[in-house]
């Protein structure tokens, strides 16, 4: 029998054990278990489509360990592991198309017309920054995200703005704890997750895991 068979017969016995308002809390307790604290995507439109994600920052820095580096990587990878059906174009063809091309614009309708895809998300990072003074390491950013729909002619299909992300959302993170680097990468991890989830339903839940096991 089934997780969700057998929470159903139980309920049943439960019910006729007790009052209207009990069984009826007993359900509601229910359906959280079977459900959880589900929150749904802000955009669903990637299932099922070929998807190229672009990370643009004001930084002067660059390459695959670059802000813009990590969180495009790491954002694509959690599309994919997310997101149903979905296809995500290399990082790797979407930069030697900009090569090739000597491309340097802020077109990207034409950067995803360029390898084929159906959808480009751009993530601009307007703010970027890991430090809290001297010996503290607090990561901030700024990031807007855009979704451009290629198949309809480039229109935007979405549109969020991430405003003062924190990591660690309470207090920071002592310089003699962790190494820069370290930090970079646990930073850039929590806010690609947290610029990822916009496409995809997670649980609740896992916002609230996302300190403690990211920075240790």
């Amino acid at each position: 029998m089934s997780r969700i068979r057998q929470i159903g017969v139980l309920l049943l016995v439960a019910c006729t054990l007790s009052s209207f308002t009990g069984c009826r809390t007993l359900f509601s307790n229910a359906l959280y278990v079977i459900k959880g604290d589900k929150i749904d995507a802000l955009y669903a439109g990637l299932k099922g489509k070929r998807v190229a994600v672009i990370c643009n920052s004001s930084s002067p820095a660059s390459g695959p360990n670059s802000p813009a580096g990590l969180v495009g990587r790491q954002t694509a990878k959690l599309l994919e592991q997310r997101v149903s059906k979905i296809e995500i174009v290399p990082m790797e063809e979407v930069a030697n198309w900009i090569d090739r091309n000597n491309w340097n614009e802020l077109d990207y309708v034409e950067v995803g017309r360029g390898v084929n895809a159906d959808v480009v998300v751009f993530l601009d990072i307007e703010s970027y920054s890991l430090r809290d003074g001297p010996t503290l390491y607090k990561g901030r950013a700024t990031v807007t995200t855009s979704v451009y729909d290629i198949v309809d002619d480039g229109k935007v299909a979405y549109q969020g703005n991430t405003y003062d992300f924190a990591f660690p959302q309470n207090g920071a993170k002592h310089s003699t704890e962790t190494s820069e680097a370290a930090f970079q990468r646990a930073y850039t991890r929590a806010l690609s997750y947290h610029l990822a989830k916009d496409f995809f339903s997670y649980d609740k839940n896992e916002d609230f895991a996302q300190d403690a096991t990211l920075i240790r």
